[in-house]
């Protein structure tokens, strides 16, 4: 991969010399490709792995041998070339409900643009300046955003590692460095808006190529990284029809449906062994079974919002036939997702972030009750409800006794926040469905209670960006409350955090509107039905 080096006010807060960054200075002929770009033109000292001046500016050091400049333009042209042959080809060839037509098959004309890039690097592609700022904001904003855990070894991170080596992942990941750009700056933005469009198109085709490669050679770890990417960018910034989304989250469950045995191996029974585990290699080496278990959350959301659900009736399905394959009694989805979090470490993690995991495993095994109970059948959802919150008893009293003047800069803290309004959230939508024309009781109040305590104290502590991890509790207890200054405020916040995603904006909308008709008639609205005719959204 081919890096192109920051502007020279980097230089500066580094201590390099003037005659160093000078057009004087000597350009090195065997350093690294960091140093020897023309627009760097700097003296490398030709240490590898990593050469002194890209370890002291944290630059991607890439001494990957390079074609001639002729051979790379006819290099160039050749695959271009190619690329427009396959898309061609394939666009004849799949058809039907088959996976490859489903993520081809995309809403929006602007996805038929092509980025072809030259072999040289890695993933093939040149990053210029501009995209080496989109995946500094992909690593350190984006991440954060979207994950309490340390961006050094948070999923986020094994993720760009996967994308220093696949064109496809790289593009996505440019894609969302580039709308996290314009989200954090908007008048700085330009006549960029248009990027991360482009990158999402090359991502989209080359998902169509890898796709239809016959099984043993597909790589489904990069495949359903760039999935979950996917799947992101289009909750986020997709139109309102929903379709990216819903495309994609039947392309993931198809795939799953014939692949998914084998990405999902459970060890022995018992136990657990000195040595690394399958899982553990894929989260050591890969995104794969991380990615699964987001696209897990993503479908469930989805499924909240009226799409979805075939993923998770896919994936515990797999869950369950592994389990009894491999001699583990028949478990519920919920027994069986839990599985997933006992072995998803490798060897040569630091064991602070170990400790770190094992201190937070807790609220985590709560989220993933999430997704599992809703693979249950309506009888057993209000039973698995109960029995979540006796298993999680603990830290349901450590989350009321939480106050004001705690902080967030304890990880766990922060999870808890986060997460246990979504089990309360699900009691709420529950009894909705449930108890449709029935009064308020014991347990929604409380779970109303709960829900807006914790969200004043993330308001407080983190501000409006908070918001958007909780999004959902919040929708419902809209929906849910007879408090009016409950309801005003968690409209306020909708409205702040439109800036963050169109998702929000709509969200934000179809409450108005249907706050203004439950207030009118004095009755609860069928939200399903409603947002089968209004834009989508999910949260």
């Amino acid at each position: 991969m081919t890096s192109h080096a920051p502007s020279s006010r980097f230089s500066d807060e580094v201590g390099v010399s003037h005659d160093e960054r000078g057009r004087s200075a000597s350009r090195s002929r065997d350093g690294c490709w960091t140093c020897r770009d023309r627009k760097a033109k700097k003296r490398c000292d030709e240490k590898r792995p990593t050469c002194g001046r890209c370890e002291r500016m944290k630059l991607s050091c890439n001494y990957a041998p390079r074609p001639k400049l002729s051979e790379r333009r006819r290099q160039e042209r050749r695959r271009a070339a190619e690329n427009a042959a396959r898309v061609s080809d394939i666009s004849h060839s799949v058809g039907g409900n088959s996976i490859g037509s489903l993520i081809l098959r995309h809403q929006n004309p602007v996805f038929t643009l092509s980025l072809p890039g030259p072999a040289i690097g890695a993933c093939s592609l040149i990053l210029t300046e501009h995209d080496h700022e989109a995946i500094r904001f992909f690593r350190t904003a984006f991440a954060k955003f979207h994950h309490t855990k340390n961006p050094k070894y948070s999923l986020i991170s094994i993720m760009f590692r996967i994308a220093e080596a696949d064109a496809m992942v790289m593009h996505l990941v440019l894609s969302l460095g580039y709308r996290e750009m314009e989200l954090r700056r908007p008048n700085q933005v330009g006549k960029s808006r248009q990027t991360p469009l482009r990158h999402y198109s090359s991502a989209l085709r080359l998902m169509a190529d890898a796709i239809v490669q016959d099984d043993q050679s597909q790589d489904l770890d990069t495949i359903f990284t760039a999935l979950w990417l996917m799947l992101l960018y289009e909750q986020q910034f997709g139109d309102a029809s929903g379709q990216g989304s819903s495309k994609h989250l039947t392309g993931a469950a198809l795939l799953l449906q014939h692949q998914g045995r084998s990405l999902l191996p459970l060890p022995p029974p018992g136990p657990a062994s000195g040595n690394t585990s399958i899982l553990a290699k894929q989260c050591q080496g890969g995104s794969g079974l991380g990615c699964l278990v987001w696209i897990s959350l993503q479908d469930a959301a989805a499924a909240s919002s009226g799409m979805g659900g075939q993923f998770n009736a896919n994936f515990f399905k797999v869950l369950n036939e592994n389990a009894v394959d491999q001699g583990y009694p028949s478990s519920t989805p919920v027994e069986a997702f839990t599985k997933l979090h006992r072995y998803s470490w490798g060897d040569g993690y630091p064991q602070s972030e170990l400790l770190d995991d094992v201190e937070n495993r807790n609220v985590f095994a709560l989220l993933g009750q999430y997704p599992a109970a809703g693979a249950q059948r309506v009888p057993s959802v209000d039973r698995a409800i109960q029995q979540t919150g006796d298993t999680f008893t603990e830290l349901m009293e450590v989350a009321s006794e939480l106050s004001l003047g705690t902080d967030n800069s304890h990880r766990l803290v922060a999870n808890i926040r986060n997460i246990v309004p979504v089990y309360y959230a699900i009691t709420l939508d529950f009894f909705r469905l449930t108890a449709f024309g029935q009064s308020l009781g014991n347990r929604q109040r409380h779970a109303l209670r709960e829900v807006m305590n914790l969200a004043f104290q993330s308001f407080k502590h983190d501000g409006e960006e908070a918001m958007t991890r909780i999004t959902w509790p919040l929708f419902i207890v809209a929906l849910e409350t007879d408090d009016l200054l409950h309801r005003d405020w968690i409209l306020n916040r909708f409205a702040a955090i439109g800036k963050y995603g169109a998702n929000f904006e709509r969200a934000h909308r179809f409450l108005v509107g249907t706050l203004a008709v439950q207030s009118q008639t004095g009755k609860r609205v069928d939200v399903r039905e409603s947002m089968k005719n209004v834009e989508h959204f999910i949260l």
